[in-house]
């Protein structure tokens, strides 16, 4: 039960990527919301069907990606719904705190993990306070702030970590995975990106000097207000 739980888990992982991947494409060329899942629906199905080797590309997808952690999932369906209706996900103050948490914890994590520095975070998701600690605390400030769904989603990878639901027995894993952080990565290169441009258009367009007008189609000045006749 425990294995084919694993595999089912891991299937909805890149299926989703798949789904999400196909419904932004999509976007360019339709903006039916209908059309958009069933050409997503369409491109899933068909990688279980195109072979590469000895394998699906939906195999090979699900050995590159392997399992999300419960935040990167949620952080992946928010954008897969925004991808099939067009409703901009970057508005939620909230969508935008999870990608800059998942972002700034990527940037300990796999730098350090990867041999870039000399102490292995990757370390502190089997023993220690310090990384149950942060999660702590942003689990309080996401309380603070009202944001509902995140408390949640933490609260439930905590427990999958503390129950062993997961494969991995790393704290780490339950709460981000390479996915999430480029989701959470990208999400804050747009914000930045679209505030940049803001700051920039805006004052280009305040300080554009006034186009001077044809004089089509206006009266002439001196046709506007006849000088009074002078007293016999």
């Amino acid at each position: 039960m425990t294995a084919s739980l694993h595999i089912l888990l891991n299937g909805a992982s890149a299926a989703l990527i798949i789904f999400t991947a196909s419904a932004a494409v999509a976007s360019f060329f339709t903006q039916s919301s209908t059309a958009r899942v069933i050409a997503s629906v369409v491109l899933v199905l068909a990688t279980l069907l195109i072979p590469i080797s000895t394998r699906s590309v939906f195999e090979w997808t699900v050995s590159a990606v392997g399992r999300l952690s419960l935040p990167g999932l949620v952080l992946l369906l928010a954008l897969a719904v925004s991808a099939t209706t067009g409703q901009r996900i970057g508005r939620s103050a909230e969508f935008r705190f999870a990608a800059l948490m998942l972002a700034v914890a990527g940037l300990v994590l796999y730098p350090a993990a990867t041999g870039f520095l000399n102490y292995d975070t990757y370390m502190l998701g089997y023993s220690g306070y310090l990384l149950p600690s942060a999660t702590a605390l942003m689990m309080a400030y996401a309380i603070f702030r009202g944001y509902r769904l995140m408390a949640v989603v933490l609260n439930v990878a905590i427990a999958a970590f503390l129950l062993g639901i997961g494969e991995s027995r790393n704290f780490w894993d339950y709460v981000i995975d390479p996915v999430a952080w480029i989701i959470g990565c990208g999400t804050w290169v747009a914000v930045a990106t679209g505030f940049l441009l803001t700051r920039i258009v805006k004052p280009a367009n305040v300080l554009a000097p006034s186009q001077p007008s044809s004089g089509i189609g206006e009266t002439p000045i001196s046709h506007r207000c006849p000088p009074k006749s002078s007293a016999a």
